[in-house]
């Protein structure tokens, strides 16, 4: 999912606004001096109401598995924010980045094992109770990526989890 765009200033940072539906704000990347090979590329600061610049993340370069094409990766955070917002930032072909997230997948390991103890028998149906909800299709069309960006945002975001499923 696209949550905005990132342009070069007059000064040489990256500036732009990310929206979802809770959070709205202008963020700004400063390269950051690497100390080592796998330090961050960028610090990322969030404007604030008082309109000073705070940091809220940082991106590291990672490149693509299949293509090598490199892109930006990291997390938003913040004390007035409930949990991170994981982002992956695309270079577009006018030297902008498009900011893109996708929600974190549970590794595999995370998951009770076979068997291990829940409250009930294992087999209860479909798991949606009394629900009267319809149980099929509910007559949308399939929702299908809107541009190579999207699949690029979610090719980063599986190698994302496959490295810390890998960790």
């Amino acid at each position: 999912m696209n949550l905005g765009n990132l342009k070069l200033n007059a000064n040489g940072f990256f500036v732009g606004k990310i929206a979802t539906v809770s959070v709205a704000m202008t963020i700004c990347l400063r390269p950051w001096e690497a100390r080592k090979e796998n330090s961050p590329r960028f610090e990322i600061l969030g404007l604030t109401p008082a309109r000073t610049w705070v940091r809220v993340g940082f991106l590291f370069e990672q490149s693509m598995k299949d293509t090598g094409e490199a892109f930006l990766q990291g997390s938003i955070d913040d004390p007035s924010m409930s949990k991170p917002l994981y982002i992956a930032c695309f270079r577009e072909d006018d030297g902008s980045y498009n900011v893109a997230w996708s929600r974190p997948r549970r590794a595999r390991n995370d998951l009770a094992p076979i068997g291990d103890a829940a409250d009930g028998p294992a087999d209860e149906g479909d798991g949606l109770g009394e629900s009267t909800a319809p149980a099929g299709d509910l007559g949308l069309p399939p929702v299908e990526p809107s541009s190579r960006r999207g699949r690029r945002a979610e090719q980063a975001q599986e190698q994302q989890q496959e490295e810390a499923a890998s960790a």
